[in-house]
């Protein structure tokens, strides 16, 4: 059936349709090579409200992929020997070194593997790591060492190939898709606005102060919260750690501005979209060094809570490579279950391959445009992209206290996800019903098709 879009949430929609096309080769087997562009850095270190304070902005300590210039900074040469030599900064003031973000876990995953199988891997050499239960899915997922000398990608294939057809991958990791930018200052806002925000919600249709009588349910897969924070205060959030073998917790940066988005207080200065809603949280990060990021594991761990206790919409602002698992999940959980995913396109720019999950054929993906309805130059682009909204210059929570304006296709997929929690609140949606709702009531601001 088709479901109308109500009265409430027509005016809510804004959401452009996109037909971005925009071919590109996929990913390899390596790590990331300098070229990679996994905007997880939000420059919330250094005290991080816009009253003052200034932490760093973008992901490499002085300036980030889209900060500022971090050029040669020690260009007096000095003569030793007859030849000019680079002068050496002190320790303290070198550029710190950039911080290396592998592609996966050395592992291999893999669900429904029988015993037999899994007893001729280890005669070859593999080791059993561990095997993790999904309890909402009865799906058990086997964590498998390679032999010496076996790439990950041959390994993998190893044990698909086994008879039990298991479904195995990489434990690939994901990151968040924040990049923190140096603000604008903000347009004044219209006579019927309130605050910072307020422009881009009426930008999406969205009522002014948001719709603060809806009380949906929405999970969310994503770092750490803060759910003590004064701009989430009175939220129905609860919030949920489950992390796979990161040495250091996530920091409550990247999810606080998150949840604010979705849940912030009425009559703040970032009241939420739904205020009323019904959050769980889902902290799926962990850090390695500089590096926080969520392996395909703890995402999949992550799901199975949110599935276990009916989260109808889930919102995924987090970006990595295509995971045969993880794919497998989504695919089941939205036709068994009728869970919506909202996911975020990424922000690799407009050359940079399409992101997972919002490439999956099932999930709704998200790109980010400014106050003038503009694409967002640091979005990735393709023609899987189905929505559009505000992701530019939004004054979100920060991770101890206050807000700053910050940027990125995460922020866009809120709006997303807001709207598809109303309509998935309804008789009779399903994801099918809702993704067709939101193209109908979106406008269409790309080529015809």
């Amino acid at each position: 059936m088709f479901l109308p879009v109500p009265a409430a949430p027509r005016a809510l929609l804004f959401l452009i349709v996109l037909a971005l096309s925009m071919v590109a080769p996929p990913f390899g087997d390596g790590g990331f090579g300098p070229s990679a562009a996994w905007a997880d850095d939000d420059g919330d270190d250094g005290g991080g409200d816009d009253d003052g304070g200034g932490g760093g902005s973008g992901s490499r300590g002085g300036g980030g992929d889209y900060g500022g210039d971090r050029g040669d900074r020690y260009d007096r040469p000095r003569v030793s020997g007859g030849f000019p030599r680079r002068a050496q900064a002190p320790r303290s003031q070198r550029p710190p070194a950039p911080v290396v973000r592998a592609l996966s876990a050395p592992e291999i995953l893999a669900t429904g593997l029988a015993p037999e199988d899994l007893a001729q891997l280890l005669a070859e050499g593999f080791a059993l790591i561990e095997e993790r239960t999904l309890p909402g899915l009865d799906l058990v997922v086997a964590r498998l060492a390679p032999p010496a000398g076996l790439t990950l990608t041959a390994a993998r294939d190893r044990v698909r190939a086994l008879p039990s057809a298991p479904v195995a991958d990489l434990n690939h990791y994901y990151r968040s898709t924040q990049a923190t930018l140096a603000a604008a200052p903000a347009p004044a806002p219209a006579p019927a606005c309130t605050d910072l925000n307020c422009n881009a919600r009426l930008l999406a249709g969205w009522p002014a102060q948001g719709c603060a009588t809806a009380a949906p349910r929405i999970g969310v897969i994503d770092t750490g919260v803060n759910a003590e924070h004064a701009l989430l205060a009175g939220a129905a959030l609860e919030v949920l750690t489950l992390t796979d073998g990161a040495d250091d917790p996530s920091r409550a940066v990247h999810g606080t501005a998150i949840v604010s988005l979705l849940v912030g207080a009425p009559g703040s200065r970032v009241p939420g979209l739904l205020p009323r809603a019904q959050v769980v949280a889902v902290d799926v990060f962990g850090r390695d060094g500089g590096d926080e990021r969520a392996s395909a594991l703890s995402i999949l761990l992550g799901l199975d809570l949110l599935a276990a206790r009916g989260l109808p919409v889930v919102n995924l602002s987090l970006t990595g490579h295509e995971n045969a698992l993880l794919s497998a999940l989504l695919t089941r959980l939205g036709g068994e279950r009728g869970m919506i995913f909202v996911a975020a396109a990424g922000n690799g720019g407009p050359d940079a391959p399409p992101a997972w999950p919002a490439a999956h054929p099932d999930a709704i993906a998200v790109t980010a445009v400014d106050a003038r309805g503009r694409v967002w130059r640091g979005a990735q682009r393709g023609d899987h992209l189905d929505l559009a909204a505000p992701g530019v210059d939004l004054l979100l929570a920060t991770s101890v206290r206050g807000a700053r304006p910050q940027t990125g296709t995460s922020f866009a997929a809120p709006f997303v996800t807001a709207a598809a929690a109303l309509l998935a609140a309804r008789d009779g949606a399903t994801p099918q019903t809702v993704a067709q709702a939101l193209r109908d009531a979106a406008r269409d601001a790309g080529a015809p098709g």
